[in-house]
């Protein structure tokens, strides 16, 4: 599960999202992907893949962050924000189609990362 937490003035200070690391067995690569921000990176190991996600990941949340979009976004993709007893984002949930897709290797990871104040 996904969250983004906010400070005292609202900004978002953390997020903490699943990622979903898959062998394609087409291409032999893994794919690194965020449904809940419709975010993917890929690589040749599942190393590859990870870091290609967590850099994409910082670039996304300081695009995002800079252009001061990111708020709109989050709800576009069916985020909800929660303000009791806290301010949270919490996003959609994986579908259960997406988590029993077959695939060869398949692995969850939590991704954390800090916000831009």
């Amino acid at each position: 599960m996904a969250t983004l937490i906010t400070g005292p003035q609202g900004q978002l200070t953390q997020a903490e999202v699943e990622v979903l690391l898959v062998l394609d067995d087409d291409t032999g690569q893994y794919v690194a992907y965020c449904p809940a921000l419709e975010l993917s990176s890929y690589g040749d190991t599942e190393a590859e893949a990870e870091a290609a996600f967590e850099e994409a990941l910082q670039f996304f949340i300081q695009d995002t962050a800079e252009r001061g979009t990111l708020d709109r976004l989050l709800l576009s993709l069916g985020w909800r924000l929660v303000k009791k007893p806290t301010p949270v984002y919490e996003p959609p949930r994986l579908s259960v189609e997406v988590l029993n897709r077959p695939a060869r290797s398949r692995r969850i990871l939590t991704e954390q990362v800090l916000l831009p104040a």
